[in-house]
């Protein structure tokens, strides 16, 4: 007979309330946000086949490529008052202008379960601000304000190692 194992029902798994979120842009001082709702990531690996004469049947494939994305959903005032004058401070100026979208930062997300020591670490590295938007309406809801990055790399951190795709 196979060996059950059965859940633990005193362990915690992980939730927002667990979650802690820096961005440190390259040459500046980390940022803590602590005023997000949310955060997502993907990354995704596309490889090439080789099918030949084998009738249709892949026989064998690249490593391929891989592709990131990022984005971030915070609120209108830390988006204001911590976010972007951190990028203001660090980016190229045209004239009274600052180009924000030529600042680059990594992202640290980590995860701590009640009454536990792991952290469980994802780093977002080389992120650049391409886009935001707004999605206002009425009610009670705090402003908020969905940005999109454009990342370098996105790792998972493992004992000290950094575990990615390829």
């Amino acid at each position: 007979m196979a060996t059950q194992v059965l859940p633990s029902v005193n362990d915690y798994e992980l939730s927002w309330s667990d979650i802690a979120v820096t961005v440190t842009p390259t040459g500046g001082a980390l940022i803590e946000m602590g005023d997000i709702s949310g955060i997502k990531w993907a990354r995704k690996v596309e490889v090439g086949e080789q099918r030949g004469a084998s009738g249709g049947r892949v026989m064998k494939r690249t490593r391929g490529k891989v592709s990131y994305e990022a984005a971030l959903t915070i609120t209108r005032s830390s988006l204001h008052e911590r976010f972007l004058p951190a990028l203001v401070a660090l980016a190229p100026r045209r004239g009274n202008q600052a180009l924000v979208a030529a600042v680059s930062f990594e992202v640290l997300i980590q995860h701590t379960p009640l009454g536990s020591t792991k952290i469980y670490t994802t780093k977002i590295k080389g992120c650049r601000y391409l886009e935001d938007s707004d999605d206002m309406k009425e009610g009670s809801d705090p402003d908020q304000v969905e940005v999109t990055l454009n990342p370098i790399e996105i790792v998972n951190i493992i004992n000290g190692v950094e575990a990615l795709l390829i």
